[in-house]
């Protein structure tokens, strides 16, 4: 189920990565993030941008952006966060919703 907001709220996203033995991990090359809308129409609303964390930030394998909505519209949002570590690329996608404050 994804997370609801009210347009103008700040999207706090976060995401923890670890090792293949479970153990918090910075990547070695980049922790990135991707924000596309899909409804009422698909359009990308963050591009491919960086992200908060690592050693001497959140933490080791912390990892956050905060995203202002104010001027998105409401529908379903996309993340994609991306960590590189040299050739090994991993996605983790995950989903939010906004909608018009009452």
């Amino acid at each position: 189920m994804a997370n609801l907001f009210q347009l103008g709220e700040s999207v706090i996203c976060s995401i923890t990565v670890r090792d293949s033995s479970g153990d918090l991990q910075d990547p070695y090359t980049s922790m990135k993030i991707v924000i596309n809308r899909l409804t009422p129409s698909y359009a990308n609303v963050v591009a491919s941008t960086s992200m908060t964390g690592g050693v001497g930030s959140d933490g080791v394998g912390l990892y956050h952006y905060d995203c202002q909505t104010s001027g998105f519209v409401s529908g379903d949002y996309e993340v994609f966060y991306t960590a590189t570590d040299s050739a090994r690329i991993t996605v983790h996608r995950d989903t939010f919703i906004l909608e018009r404050g009452s």
